[in-house]
C-alpha cells in the first residue's frame, strides 16, 4: 500500500470518509454514493471520485468470449452492464482498502447487503485477482464449477487481454 497517496487521499475526502475497526478496512464511506459512470466490470465513479472495485479483474470493455458452442459474446459489456443493474437496486456503501498507482480508490462496495465484486465473481462475469487478494477465490470457484459466465466456454484472463493488446 502507497501510504503517502493513501494518507493524502483520505485527508482529500476527510468529509466524506472516516475510520471503521477492521484493520483491513481502514476507512469507509460515510453515507451512501450515487454512481453517476460505470467505466466497465470493475471501475465506476462517483461525482470526481474514481473507484476500482477491490479483489477483482473483469473482461475489457473490447474483450470478447466464446460460449460452450464455440459463439462470441461482449463479455466486457455484460460484466459493465452487471454492474450498472446491481447499483441501481441499492445505496452504494463503500470501503477504503487501498490507492492504485493510477490515483484511483480501490474499494469494497456494497449495494444494498450484496458485495458487487463477490457478485460479478459468482456469476462468472469477472476473476478474482490474485495478484492483488484472495478475498473472491471461493467465489470464483462456484461459478467456474457452475459453467457460469466467462467459465461456460473459454476466455482470456483480462490482464492477458492487456498485455496482448
Amino acid at each position: 500500500m502507497k501510504k503517502p497517496v493513501l494518507i493524502i487521499a483520505a485527508l482529500l475526502l476527510q468529509p466524506v470518509i472516516q475510520p471503521v475497526a477492521a484493520a483491513d478496512q481502514p476507512f469507509s464511506i460515510q453515507g451512501e454514493l450515487s454512481v453517476t459512470r460505470v467505466s466497465d466490470g470493475d471501475s465506476l465513479r462517483s461525482g470526481p471520485l474514481k473507484i476500482r472495485l477491490h479483489g477483482i479483474d473483469a473482461p475489457e470493455l473490447k474483450q470478447t468470449c466464446t460460449d460452450s458452442t464455440g459463439a462470441t459474446w461482449a463479455c466486457g459489456h455484460a460484466a459493465r452492464d452487471a454492474v450498472s443493474e446491481i447499483t441501481k437496486a441499492a445505496p452504494l456503501r463503500c470501503a477504503l482498502m487501498d490507492v492504485d498507482r493510477y490515483g484511483r480508490l480501490i474499494m469494497r462496495c456494497f449495494a444494498g447487503g450484496t458485495d458487487i465484486a463477490e457478485h460479478l465473481v459468482e456469476n462468472g462475469l469477472a476473476l478474482a485477482y490474485r495478484r492483488y487478494s484472495t478475498d473472491y477465490v471461493a467465489a470464483e470457484t462456484i461459478a467456474r464449477d457452475r459453467g457460469l459466465g466467462v467459465w461456460a466456454g473459454t476466455f482470456e484472463a483480462p490482464w492477458d487481454w492487456r498485455r496482448r493488446h
